[in-house]
């Protein structure tokens, strides 16, 4: 026991004896001051030594040094707390005071090094000093911030812009979307965000960082165009305060102090975007410039340059390029006034491919021609702009030359009158007379009774027939009505909104209680766009924002509830691609509020 406590003892004058580097705080937070301290026990001090040097690095900035004589007790109190019941032998000790301002960016970040000069000579203390940077709790806890892939581009060229999404550690959760409009002046294809992946961030404690694109934009004008903040709400733990309670047991006071830290409601947003965007060139623009910018490729070609009168000839044509998302103008066609023609199919397909959205169109015309000959069908160009190459390119394919031939199809048939008998047809034979006399059965006699009888002699028969007629005329009305009605497909659409809207409703609340928040929104956003479509007989699921605002204002109806429909949809898109979500409660009243907003629609 002897042995063991001389061990205790010299293990304690080993670590009260030692020079170290410490922070005078639990938590360093960024943008603030805090101390980092060098104590020394005075009997290690040497004799000959020179001023201390702390070389910052990583955007810390050394604001000033102190020193003084403090009294104090070595690394182990615990250990010899618990054995001694007195804590670790107490020592004076020279302790620097390095005050430092520490920088934005968060994370284990070097702070530097410090060197002693002893005896003319600098001695390395620490050649790295590791520190734990954290955000401070009156920061935000989601930083929100939108990235474009160009910030100068032509009018009608493709960009993207890519959102990031960081948590620090007093993140919550609870993160919606308020606002993710790209304003009126671009046309956007958003990106599907319900796979966003949330991963920790490297040299950090409890950050997480997203990042993915969001959308892939296309300038609808010239000069410097912005795309608005983008706002999010969400939860965090707020900074902690010290409260102090005052008890009172058995005549006596009490008062303790305790440290909380309470869960509140906050909003952060994204930096607005400033998009210079130039204008097309004037220089080289052809005559038939198809307005598209980008890099296009065209085709065009007939199936056949062969054929006779009756038969068709197609043309079919191909576009594809990565201008403006899911927009290809038409080429200009020949003059196809030798042929008979219909109208042509058109068919548009959307597809994300590398780090654009490439839009392809295939065109289908169908022609007939209308007399037998030779036709010279001239070529068809198709240009754009090259924004890569800062130029005008066109490709052109033809010219045909189209053989047609008379046609076999057999003549239509005429009506010919009875051929009168000749001496070489053969006359008809008495036995066939005969035949054909007892076979003419409807030639019989009328009799005067029959005559007596008719329905229409009878007052009873009158009196039935006058008194079908309003009956007639109210079935006629009712029918005419019908067929109209069902004629007109605006009225149809009209007549079946509120029955197809309380579906997608009914689907809502479906979703609502099976917890599946994307179906939620999607019913919510598919049931608000159907219901527009159907009052008004406008496709609104083919059209932008934009788009949809300037229809409902042709349409009469008011700002403020056009600005509620845009903002539902805008909530709605965000969901639906984003991994977030509201609690029960909140959907609850979303389903009510666009009920309302459904039910004050008079269009």
């Amino acid at each position: 026991m002897k042995r063991f406590l001389l061990l205790c003892l010299s293990l304690a004058a080993f670590v009260s004896a030692k020079p170290s580097l410490q922070v005078d705080t639990d938590r360093i937070e960024a943008g603030q001051t805090f101390k980092l301290q060098f104590i020394v026990p005075l009997q290690e001090l040497p004799q000959n030594r020179g001023a201390l040097h702390l070389e910052t690095r990583n955007n810390f900035k050394l604001l000033g040094i102190d020193s003084a004589d403090q009294v104090m007790r070595p690394d182990m109190d615990d250990f010899f707390d618990s054995f001694f019941g007195g804590g670790g032998r107490p020592y004076k000790a020279r302790v620097y005071s390095f005050k430092i301002k520490a920088p934005r960016k968060t994370g284990m970040q070097d702070l530097g090094s410090l060197t002693w000069n002893i005896g003319g000579e600098p001695n390395l203390i620490s050649n790295k000093i590791p520190v734990n940077v954290q955000r401070s709790y009156s920061d935000d806890a989601l930083a929100a911030s939108l990235t474009p892939s160009k910030k100068s581009i032509y009018e009608g060229e493709q960009f993207s812009v890519t959102l990031s999404l960081h948590t620090f550690e007093h993140f919550q959760g609870g993160l919606q979307a308020t606002d993710m409009s790209t304003g009126n002046d671009f046309i956007v294809h958003r990106n599907d965000l319900s796979n966003l992946d949330f991963k920790p961030v490297e040299g950090t404690r409890r950050e997480m960082k997203a990042t993915a694109k969001f959308a892939w934009l296309s300038p609808t004008k010239s000069g410097t165009l912005e795309i608005p903040s983008f706002k999010f709400k969400y939860t965090k733990l707020g900074e902690p305060k010290v409260v102090e309670e005052k008890k009172q047991m058995g005549g006596m006071s009490f008062s303790s102090r305790s440290v909380k830290q309470e869960s509140i409601e906050t909003e952060t947003s994204t930096a607005p975007l400033a998009i210079n965007v130039l204008p097309l060139p004037a220089e080289g623009k052809p005559e038939d410039f198809s307005g598209m910018v980008g890099s296009y490729s065209f085709s065009a070609n007939f199936d056949r340059t062969n054929l006779k009168v009756g038969e068709a000839l197609t043309l079919a044509i191909s576009i594809r390029g990565d201008g403006t998302p899911g927009t290809i103008t038409d080429p200009k066609l020949p003059d196809f006034s030798e042929f008979r023609s219909v109208p042509p199919e058109n068919s548009i397909n959307k597809k994300i491919t590398g780090n654009k959205v490439v839009t392809s169109k295939d065109i289908k015309v169908f022609l007939y021609p209308k007399k037998k000959g030779t036709f010279e069908i001239p070529a068809i160009t198709y240009s754009w702009f090259n924004p890569a190459k800062k130029k005008y390119e066109t490709a052109s394919t033809g010219p045909w030359t189209i053989e047609v031939e008379k046609g076999d199809a057999p003549a239509e048939p005429i009506y010919q009158a009875p051929v009168s008998a000749s001496p070489s047809t053969p006359a008809v034979q008495k036995q066939e007379i005969e035949f054909l006399g007892s076979d003419i059965r409807f030639i019989h006699p009328v009799s005067s009774k029959s005559e007596s009888s008719a329905p229409h002699r009878s007052i009873v028969f009158w009196i039935l027939f006058i008194a079908a007629i309003p009956f007639y005329l109210i079935a006629n009305a009712l029918i005419t009505r019908s067929r109209k009605r069902n004629s007109n497909t605006a009225l149809v659409r009209k007549g079946k909104a509120n029955k197809l809207l309380k579906e997608k409703f009914a689907d809502a609340r479906a979703a609502l209680k099976k917890g599946d928040g994307k179906a939620f929104y999607a019913a919510l956003e598919n049931g608000l766009i159907d219901y527009l479509s159907n009052l008004t007989n406008l496709e609104f699921k083919g059209m932008t924002r934009p788009q949809m605002k300037e229809e409902l204002a042709k349409l009469n109806v008011k700002s403020e509830t056009i600005d509620a429909i845009d903002s539902w949809l805008e909530k709605c898109a965000f969901v639906r691609f984003a991994p977030v979500t509201a609690s029960t409660e909140e959907q609850s009243q979303m389903l009510a509020d666009v009920e309302k907003l459904c039910e004050e629609l008079k269009l």
